[in-house]
């Protein structure tokens, strides 16, 4: 009695096990399952970032002295005007190593378009950095035909280049007369003029070189 009572414990635990504990056991664990695998869709996954394009540089600075704007993209174009070191400069448009700084034109009917160009090659990207020594031969070139050069060099660099930073004057008005003309209205002064902005008496200015004094006519 007591081995059959034994086994039919042992059959009721088996019977247990199989029918009940071991399903609930397999349900909980494809719930499970399910659960993690719902988590790892719905994880987003990280874009790399990319970063955003350089914009393209536009704006440059002259770097030689002096630099001729031609109207052609060309080194034997005739040249329009000029820029000096320093001067900022606006790109419009890139083409086999120049730079467009200006509209297209065209100055006959049927003619050709032509715009202002200069080399990139002559160009910084940044403002150069104008020493003094490299502000005084600059400015030197400009009016080194002036009456008496040498004798009143210092005076003559002074008052030139405070003009040309107020823009009172431009390089190429100095560059027309060469410098500094004597002038023979005033016998008893030592006084100079150049003409800025144009060759009417209203653009003559004259320069004591004795005082430094600036004055009109």
């Amino acid at each position: 009695m007591i081995l059959l009572l034994m086994v039919g414990i042992a059959c009721a635990g088996g019977g247990y096990y199989i029918f009940y504990y071991k399903p609930q056991q397999d349900a909980l664990a494809s719930a499970n399952a399910e659960e993690e695998e719902v988590v790892e869709e719905s994880t987003p996954v990280e874009e790399e970032e990319v970063a955003p394009p350089k914009p393209e540089v536009t704006d440059y600075y002259v770097s030689p002295p002096k630099l001729g704007v031609r109207e052609t993209p060309n080194h034997d174009a005739f040249i329009e005007s000029v820029v000096y070191r320093g001067d900022k400069l606006h790109i419009l448009e890139k083409r086999d190593g120049w730079g467009r700084i200006s509209p297209y034109y065209v100055y006959e009917e049927g003619g050709p378009e032509v715009a202002e160009w200069v080399p990139m090659n002559a160009l910084l990207e940044v403002a150069p950095t104008i020493t003094k020594e490299e502000r005084i031969e600059t400015v030197s070139a400009y009016i080194e035909k002036s009456d008496d050069f040498k004798q009143y060099f210092e005076r003559y660099i002074e008052t030139t280049d405070r003009l040309l930073k107020e823009k009172t004057c431009s390089p190429e008005d100095f560059e027309e007369l060469g410098g500094w003309v004597r002038s023979l209205r005033y016998k008893d002064r030592d006084v100079y003029f150049v003409y800025c902005g144009g060759l009417k008496q209203a653009n003559k200015i004259y320069l004591d070189v004795q005082t430094g004094e600036i004055f009109y006519r």
